[in-house]
């Protein structure tokens, strides 16, 4: 091909260069208590043309039915399994400093002539040491216990108020497919979708013009949900997805 019948395409991939912009998405997870953030990699991050959370409620708002009320037990039954999970946790690390503590005594008996004073006063204090290791082993599987009988009590009581909550999800939401396509339609535009990378990157090639970064992170009990609007320009665009910008919602099994 000449140089003159590739202009008119150079051109046109100029053009359409100067028609985009650049994104790029940060995702990371800082601790609630402080510390160094964690990058979230891996995560499927969508860029929309259109705010879901319109579509979404306007969906709900024309539902057959209300919105099933979430079990205040479900609620009560969360807050105990965390509470018993510390519990369980402070156990086990009281049960492994005892073990530990026994392991050195015995170690050093071994070491020692089984006639000296010395061996038969850390002696003693093995069999103390011994009766504390197992006090501490009873507490961390009594601990153990509950905690696995309050998460059955949970996942059997989750599960039932899930199958209630998508049985109303499918009619009330029945027309998001229809509804989204159609507005696509009439913007022009396609979603576009990527993951990020180990260091929670990615970069997205997108029209100028107004988007919304989506994406969500399960947590224990809980979703982060990630809706944030951005105007894409020229000269690109940063987003983060972090604790801040993330809007929490509840989950239950799955």
């Amino acid at each position: 091909m000449s140089r003159r019948m590739r202009q008119p395409f150079v051109i046109l991939a100029l053009a359409s260069a100067a028609c985009t912009g650049e994104v790029a998405v940060l995702a990371q997870l800082e601790p609630e208590e402080g510390g160094e953030a964690t990058p979230l990699a891996s995560l499927e991050v969508r860029a929309l043309p259109y705010d879901r959370d319109v579509i979404f409620d306007s969906l709900q708002s024309s539902a057959p039915s209300p919105e099933p009320i979430t079990p205040d037990s479900l609620v009560q039954l969360q807050a105990e399994i965390a509470a018993a999970q510390t519990e369980w946790s402070t156990a086990t690390e009281r049960w492994n400093a005892a073990r530990d503590s026994l392991r050195a005594i015995r170690t050093r008996l071994d070491q020692l002539n089984r006639t000296s004073a010395e061996y038969r006063l850390l002696f003693t204090d093995f069999g103390d040491q011994e009766q504390r290791e197992r006090a501490a082993n009873r507490q961390m599987e009594g601990a153990f216990a509950r905690y696995t009988g309050l998460q059955s009590r949970y996942n059997s009581a989750a599960q039932e108020y899930s199958i209630q909550y998508s049985t109303w999800a499918d009619a009330a939401f029945a027309a998001v497919d229809e509804t989204v396509n159609r507005r696509l339609e009439a913007l022009g535009r396609e979603e576009v979708w990527d993951t990020t990378d180990a260091n929670g990157v990615v970069r997205l090639t997108l029209k100028r013009g107004e988007w919304w970064i989506h994406a969500r992170y399960d947590l224990p009990f809980e979703e982060l949900y990630w809706n944030v609007p951005v105007n894409v320009a020229a000269d690109g665009a940063t987003v983060e997805l972090n604790r801040v910008a993330a809007t929490k919602r509840a989950r239950y099994g799955g």
